[in-house]
């Protein structure tokens, strides 16, 4: 879940399989705007030393895709705008620090001046193949891009073959540890995918993420926490689109300073396409 970021279980009753044997595909006409409303937590905790701290933080914040072109090949171009932001930090004195996109005058100034830098302009262009894979990726502003190959940007891939009940597939890729989370560490890394349920409308998809080449120390662990996600996204089957995406990432690592020392980490996303 990138970014400390932004990051990500609703079950559909079986039905008719009416669109089974429809290849599945995106499917977005050049104009269209895709607008979704994010909410995420995170929570860090900390003990050292039989002494317990963390950090707490809730985003809410409005991402809207652009579809600017749409290819015979099924490939689609987009560019992503965040509209509108509210971030709320709570430090481990009980401090809270936030910036508000409605707000920014009574906003935290260092937030302010981060998060106005990329707010309410085009900031990555993507081109996307008809399942979702990333073909190509580019910053319009200083942000970084290489998250977008890992975590595509409707969260799954869809399948390489028709639909089917408890269909299964995989989705290798390379997991890159970018600043400020690493200096360019390279896993090999494999997202599992299932179809846990079908109907004429919608279709469930359920993932996780595993390592292939996990670590073995600490400190190679902890930044990893927030990159093996696991969650569901419901594709449209009428509309050829992700309509709601839920995803959590974390985990503990023990012993990272010390033999009484813990470290915690946990995430939980949800996205939800919206008018």
């Amino acid at each position: 879940m990138c970014k400390y970021g932004w990051m990500a279980l609703v079950m559909l009753m079986p039905g008719s399989l009416g669109h089974a044997q429809e290849p599945p595909r995106f499917r977005l006409r050049p104009g269209e705007l895709l607008q979704y409303r994010v909410h995420q937590t995170t929570k860090v905790t900390q003990s050292l030393e039989g002494e317990t701290s963390g950090i707490e933080s809730s985003t809410e914040l409005t991402k809207r895709w652009q579809v600017l072109e749409a290819d015979a090949d099924g490939s689609m171009t987009l560019q992503l705008t965040i509209t509108e932001i509210k971030l709320v930090q709570k430090l481990p004195n009980g401090q809270s620090i936030i910036y508000d996109s409605a707000k920014p005058e009574q906003s935290h100034p260092a937030l302010r001046q981060q998060m106005e830098q990329f707010l309410g302009k085009p900031t990555v262009r993507v081109k996307i193949d008809g399942h979702g894979r990333v073909l190509d990726a580019q910053a319009l502003v200083e942000v970084p891009v290489g998250h977008f190959a890992q975590e595509p940007p409707f969260a799954v891939v869809l399948p390489p073959e028709e639909w089917r009940p408890q269909l299964r597939w995989t989705r290798p890729y390379t997991l890159v540890l970018e600043p400020p989370l690493g200096t360019g560490e390279k896993y090999h890394a494999e997202q599992q995918l299932e179809l846990r349920s079908l109907n004429d409308q919608q279709a469930e998809i359920t993932w996780l993420t595993h390592l292939k080449d996990p670590p073995t120390t600490a400190a190679e662990k902890i930044p990893l926490l927030q990159k093996i996600t696991r969650g569901v996204a419901v594709f449209d089957l009428t509309k050829h689109r992700v309509v709601l995406v839920r995803m959590q990432a974390g985990g503990v690592v023990e012993g990272h300073d010390g033999p009484n020392s813990k470290y915690e980490f946990f995430s939980e996303y949800v996205e939800r396409l919206v008018p």
